[in-house]
């Protein structure tokens, strides 16, 4: 239960925060981040996607970083309960730790933010933390994936993240193949369906390094629950080029639409829009836009990145 929020001024500790909550969950229960959530609005309404240019010189030098960092570290299958996913057509690697995560199916930083073996692969669609005893130090504690692994440094993916004005949080790279998908052997419609936090807990700009035209993102804007012949379902694709926002919290899914050879390779960073991880004292504390600012409208007046303008 909540008793008096007070302002978020000083900051919130990682190692005051309770062993049963999230550090969202206990920034919310001490502070008045919620209700000024619910008081920000948007400057102008956003209709499905926010399409940002970036320089070619930026994309090109990034995809070599990625590779490298494929090279470097490989990349690595979503885990479950079931075990970690073997020959999936989605992998990645991890591009946050949380230090003090434990979980003994991950053993490699770069497969940190790729699942829990806690829950079944079929409960990760909406926070599913039903058999959790306790949240904080797990998948779902968003702001504990505070570090950066080893190939977030590398090259001008390293440059372009310690260039962002915001503070990373959960976020990978991730690659999805589609030479198996066809009129033989098509992708479920139920398949890949997700959603994400909230944008002011989670600010997640998806940046196309590699792809094409088959590839596609559905996005689910009222139905919580997606249907193929869904009149509120958008599709998209998401050319290079340029970096991509959208309400996340929304059901939403990416999936090869017909065969293609050619493996799709995005970065998915997550941003905390409001709060700024402090390394030396290891806490996170308000930073300029908040309370005053919706996380789209940071993105939009050139609040994440200096590289990042509108479309």
């Amino acid at each position: 239960m909540k008793s008096n929020p007070q302002p978020a001024a000083v900051g919130i500790l990682v190692g005051n925060v309770p062993e049963k909550k999230t550090v969202i969950q206990h920034i919310k229960d001490t502070t008045d981040f919620t209700s000024l959530c619910s008081r920000v609005k948007l400057k102008t309404p956003v209709k499905g996607l926010i399409k940002l240019a970036l320089p070619k010189r930026t994309v090109d030098e990034m995809r070599n970083s990625a590779r490298e960092a494929i090279q470097r570290h490989g990349l690595h299958g979503w885990l479950s309960r079931e075990g970690r996913a073997v020959g999936s057509n989605y992998e990645s690697l991890s591009l946050t730790c949380n230090p003090d995560l434990r979980d003994p199916g991950i053993g490699d930083v770069h497969q940190s933010t790729l699942g829990s073996s806690v829950n079944r692969s079929d409960e990760f669609y909406y926070a599913q933390m039903h058999r959790f005893k306790t949240l904080k130090n797990t998948y779902f504690d968003t702001y504990g994936f505070r570090k950066l692994t080893p190939a977030a440094r590398i090259g001008a993916l390293g440059r372009f993240i310690a260039d962002s004005h915001l503070s990373l949080v959960r976020s990978r790279l991730s690659v999805l193949y589609g030479d198996e998908a066809g009129p033989a052997n098509p992708t479920p419609f139920e398949a890949g369906w997700h959603r994400d936090e909230p944008v002011f807990e989670n600010l997640r700009i998806n940046i196309p390094l590699v792809t094409h035209r088959n590839y596609r993102l559905q996005i689910e804007h009222v139905l919580d629950e997606p249907k193929a012949r869904s009149g509120t379902m958008t599709e998209h694709h998401l050319s290079t080029g340029y970096a991509y926002t959208l309400d996340t919290n929304r059901p939403h899914r990416v999936y090869p639409s017909a065969s293609c050879r050619t493996m799709r390779v995005h970065l998915v960073l997550g941003f905390s829009p409001w709060f700024r991880y402090d390394a030396r004292k290891d806490l996170w504390a308000p930073n300029e836009f908040f309370g005053r600012l919706h996380p789209f409208d940071i993105v939009r007046e050139g609040g994440l990145h200096p590289e990042l303008c509108m479309h």
